[in-house]
């Protein structure tokens, strides 16, 4: 083999090396009715003020709400989380942890902002930009740029 399809080969090796670490370090997880420990967790809820039922979602990464539904027994169980969620609680390790909900799949369009500050928590009792049309969310552990997030 000639010196420059040793390069190109261990290029392509290096690559895939680099995709695979970063899918599994970023993954957020549905998490069914509970966090069960598992910080950062958000919980999106069918009504306003934590209400209805809900689902989970821990891990920092992306994940569009395409194909979840409401889990737990109450108002709402079984309906899609995508474009039926009204409020959310987000809990954290750390301070600088955050949730962003988005109005569209792929972290797309407005956003409402959970921000975990110093207490590791951030209530939206009711959404702001996203609420019963939010589409996909976003975990993230220190800095973010959310432009045009409101901020909870």
């Amino acid at each position: 083999m000639n010196i420059s399809k040793k390069v190109a080969a261990v290029g392509v090796a290096t690559a895939l090396i680099s995709i695979a670490g970063v899918t599994q370090a970023g993954a957020t997880e549905y998490r069914g009715t509970a966090c069960a420990g598992l910080l950062p967790c958000i919980s999106m809820y069918f009504n306003s003020n934590q209400q209805g039922s809900h689902s989970s979602f821990a891990g920092y990464g992306k994940i569009n709400f395409e194909g979840y539904n409401f889990a737990s027994a109450s108002n709402g169980q079984g309906q899609p989380v995508k474009n039926n969620a009204a409020s959310a609680y987000f809990r954290a390790k750390t301070s600088d942890e955050s949730a962003v909900i988005y109005f569209s799949s792929n972290q797309a369009g407005p956003c409402d902002w959970l921000w975990a500050q110093g207490d590791k928590f951030s209530i939206a009792n009711r959404l702001n930009k996203t609420y019963n049309e939010n589409a996909s969310l976003k975990l993230v552990d220190g800095s973010l740029t959310v432009g045009e997030c409101y901020q909870f």
